[in-house]
């Protein structure tokens, strides 16, 4: 899905920290737990994905067994990359063949994985289908990343409630940053899926996605459209007026998805769908503060 030169591209960024982390394994992030900087503290058990630099040759030439050595001020930061993986999240424009708002939304949550991994942290990868990969730390798990993805992709989409999923998510999930990728469609409100993800101390941002066909529709007309996630219709005559209160109701629903994140100390983007991934992440989400580096 991501070009090589793409990812590799990628490994010169790290994902902004919200704050000062405390993870369960030596990583990049600054912890609350020690205030010494870079005093060795112990060893573990070398796993696949950690720094080689880390790794004590004395002791492995000794016992045959490779570890690395621990310090007390640094410690990883958990990132569960959410997705969402509802109908509305697979509709296909009339005028596409296939779903461009799905395949960028992966797209996007393949590359803010990757950038968590290379940048040390144990990142999570979960679809509101109940699909999970977690947690894996190193580059080397993108494999396992890419394998949800295709199976998500070939599956028929699914109808379910992302609100009800992050609410499932937010009583079991791991502390640290959570980036949730998702459209915001919801009927059984959006928001307070928001809310309980948030709880507990925790860091969300939202990267959310939308289609050009859903920002800048171009239907006129008298219609009759199919809600995708219920099955339900509704006739539609569509004119330049009824585009016009379209458009403010599309910015309200934005600002408040983007006033709740970021009432908690989140972060926010709408992110155009047929923008390609390279300019949303090289970017905007640079631009944004996203991303340094």
């Amino acid at each position: 899905m991501l070009a090589e030169s793409f990812l590799r591209s990628l490994n010169r960024l790290r994902l902004a920290a919200p704050g000062r982390q405390r993870g369960q394994y030596t990583g990049e992030r600054r912890s609350h737990r020690f205030g010494r900087s870079m005093e060795f503290a112990d060893y573990r058990a070398y796993t696949p994905g950690d720094d080689p630099r880390r790794v004590d040759w004395n002791l492995f030439a000794r016992y045959e067994r490779p570890y690395v050595k621990r310090f007390e001020d640094e410690e990883d930061m958990t990132v569960s990359i959410l997705l969402d993986a509802s109908a509305s999240m697979r509709w296909v424009d009339p005028e596409e063949e296939r779903s461009g708002k799905w395949e960028r939304a992966c797209d996007l949550a393949l590359a803010l994985a990757y950038i968590g991994l290379a940048g040390g942290d144990r990142v999570v990868l979960a679809t509101s289908s109940e699909g999970q990969v977690a947690p894996r730390r190193g580059v080397g798990a993108m494999s396992d990343f890419l394998r949800l993805i295709e199976r998500e992709t070939a599956r028929a989409p699914q109808r379910v409630s992302p609100a009800a999923w992050l609410r499932r998510f937010a009583s079991t999930g791991k502390p640290g940053l959570r980036i949730l990728v998702s459209d915001g469609l919801d009927a059984d409100g959006f928001e307070d899926g928001l809310t309980a993800l948030g709880g507990r101390g925790m860091d969300v941002w939202l990267l959310h996605t939308l289609c050009p066909a859903e920002l800048e529709p171009r239907f006129t007309g008298d219609l009759r459209f199919r809600d995708v996630e219920t099955d339900a219709g509704q006739d539609v005559s569509i004119d330049a007026a009824t585009l016009s209160r379209y458009h403010a109701a599309v910015t309200r629903f934005s600002r408040a998805l983007s006033a709740r994140v970021r009432r908690r100390g989140g972060r926010y983007y709408l992110a155009n769908t047929a923008e390609r991934v390279e300019t949303l992440t090289l970017g905007a989400l640079r631009r944004e503060g996203w991303l340094l580096g």
